[in-house]
């Protein structure tokens, strides 16, 4: 019997799907070699350990064994497979009812692995980009295509679709993976200091500067990937001197005489149509064309409905592991989040997510405990009639109300700034000085 075990463990650990067998509280009791090296946590046995401490980020990003051991031990399907990120997953109950029972886990590859397996898994972070739905597997297979290519990318959308992320998962598949990722938002530095940030200055080179000079973002990512968020924000003036880094691969520090080069590869991002920015004058065209060598746009989470349910998959595991709880969402609670339109996309549907998995009373989240959809924003505040408010105050509350609402409807302080009529720097001063992002 014993040397029957071996076979058994040693035919499991010779194919190419993870397999474990977990006992009903959650404890791993089997794993074999696929599993460990592929998703297992880096240190040690497994055996008895806790789901939460089973596995690496990887790992905790594709299972959905809390969900599936409920819903068996519950009596639904006797076993439930589903495809999701690029794995086939698989989930059933072994053994009688007055046995000893086991929950047997299958993750499968499918031919084209929709997120890196553990060898890369250095790459990444918990903030990885899904790539389940069909849309999105379309960016993730030009990717690919360009891992080992220093082109420049433009990624477009709206505010929330996941740009950022997009962008870092760029830079952790192609080459330059191991080198910095900087990023610099063209929105939120003061249009004065955006060219010292982004070059630097040498000494002296204005009022206030440091004696020993400062290198600036380009400096600091030489060797990897420099990101500019809302690239549309950038000040005309500056694009010239933008252009030259993205050509030339070489910049002048404020103040300087001498040029410098950098190694770096562009990424940027924007919520803005820059070819209407460029019929208008306020976009160099020639910038534009060298910023889209390869484009992607980032759908908006309404044209995505097939990616909302592995969202909340990944979600729940992802807070799961983040506040060491287990916790998954009944049937009728996770349809009321498919039906939402999402108009503040992929980030509102985590705010919610996050704000559901610490506030919910019980181990499974069920549909009273997601808050009014409509209200995930801050609420506007309140009218206090009847009390003397001074004029200042009440003018901050106004402008504050006012910019909270333009924010959600336009997304940018360009288009903020063309509806309520006052220039594009004074809507990013005020959108800095409320705080509204």
């Amino acid at each position: 019997m014993e040397q029957e075990t071996s076979y058994f463990k040693k035919a499991l650990d010779t194919i190419p799907s993870a397999v474990a067998f977990h006992s009903l509280d959650g404890r791993l009791q089997f794993c074999n070699l696929t599993f460990q090296t592929t998703f297992g946590a880096a240190d040690g046995n497994l055996t008895g350990r806790p789901y939460l401490k089973a596995g690496g980020p990887h790992y905790y990003t594709i299972s959905r064994l809390p969900a599936a051991a409920e819903q068996l031990q519950k009596g639904g399907p006797a076993q439930q497979t589903d495809v999701y990120a690029g794995y086939q997953r698989t989930y059933c109950l072994l053994g009688e009812a007055d046995q000893e029972q086991l929950i047997l886990e299958l993750i499968t590859p499918l031919a084209a692995s929709a997120l890196p397996l553990r060898q890369e898994e250095s790459r990444e972070s918990p903030e990885n980009m899904i790539l389940s739905d069909r849309r999105m597997r379309g960016i993730l297979e030009t990717i690919r295509r360009i891992s080992n290519f220093d082109s420049t990318v433009l990624i477009s959308g709206e505010s929330g679709t996941g740009k950022t992320m997009l962008a870092k998962y760029i830079h952790a598949s192609s080459r330059r993976a191991g080198a910095p990722f900087v990023t610099i938002n063209c929105t939120s530095i003061p249009e004065n200091l955006i060219e010292s940030e982004l070059f630097g200055y040498v000494s002296g080179a204005f009022t206030g500067a440091g004696q020993k000079g400062k290198i600036g973002l380009v400096e600091t990512a030489n060797g990897g990937t420099l990101f500019l968020d809302e690239i549309g924000s950038l000040p005309l003036g500056l694009q010239g001197k933008f252009l030259q880094l993205v050509q030339e691969k070489t910049y002048l520090p404020v103040g300087g005489v001498k040029q410098k080069t950098a190694d770096v590869r562009i990424i940027s991002a924007t919520n803005l149509e820059l070819g209407k920015q460029v019929e208008e004058g306020l976009f160099r065209e020639d910038l534009y064309y060298r910023l889209r060598v390869i484009e992607f746009h980032m759908p908006p989470l309404r044209e995505r409905k097939d990616a909302i349910e592995p969202l909340i998959d990944y979600f729940l595991s992802y807070y799961n592991q983040k506040y060491q709880i287990v916790k998954t969402i009944s049937p009728k609670a996770k349809e009321i989040l498919k039906r939402h339109t999402w108009s503040g996309n992929v980030r509102e549907l985590q705010y919610v997510i996050e704000r559901i998995m610490v506030t919910s009373a019980d181990s499974c989240i069920q549909a009273e405990d997601i808050p009014p959809l409509q209200s995930t924003e801050p609420p506007d505040e309140p009218d206090r009639h009847g009390e003397d408010i001074p004029f200042d105050q009440s003018v901050e509350a106004f402008e504050k109300k006012l910019l909270r609402r333009a924010y959600q409807k336009y997304g940018s302080s360009y288009k903020i700034a063309d509806a309520l009529g006052i220039s594009q720097t004074k809507a990013s001063r005020l959108l800095r000085k409320y705080d509204i992002r």
